[in-house]
């Protein structure tokens, strides 16, 4: 009796000792959080210095027009641009969106940590490079937005 239950008892650690010491493969391993490509700027020419006010100007004129009181960025495409001087601003819909209908304030940016004109500005100062924006397309998807020399 007494060494069946020896046995019981060692048999008993034995599967702890196991079931403690078996992790899974990733467990051993740092986990890192997926690279996000929304807000993320990529300047693609830093050394093309475009004129900060004609982007802005280009901006306001993207979709006919979204200066003054106008809240919304609407256009029947996937795409749209205006260029004021020497720069031209674009908005693409992109990761499944058709049309562009995103406000006026997540575009421009102002103070958002969810990308923007604005943070745009911020990261390539005012020369060529883009930002995907969270949201803003229909169905679905991301608006980028994209700063370049003008033609």
């Amino acid at each position: 009796m007494f060494s069946a239950r020896l046995f019981s008892f060692f048999l008993t650690l034995f599967v702890i000792s196991c079931a403690v010491s078996a992790r899974p493969l990733w467990s051993t391993r740092a986990l890192k959080p997926r690279q996000s490509t929304l807000n993320v700027a990529t300047c693609t020419d830093p050394a093309t210095q475009l004129v900060e006010h004609d982007c802005n100007v280009a901006l306001l004129g993207l979709g006919g027009g979204i200066a003054g009181t106008i809240e919304f960025l609407r256009v029947n495409s996937s795409t749209t641009s205006a260029t004021s001087g020497t720069c031209t601003v674009t908005a693409t819909a992109v990761d499944g969106g058709e049309t562009i209908d995103i406000s006026k304030g997540r575009l421009e940016g102002h103070g958002s940590t969810n990308g923007g004109f604005d943070n745009l500005l911020t990261a390539c100062g005012p020369s060529p490079g883009s930002m995907v924006i969270g949201g803003g397309a229909n169905p679905t998807g991301n608006i980028q937005i994209a700063i370049s020399a003008a033609a």
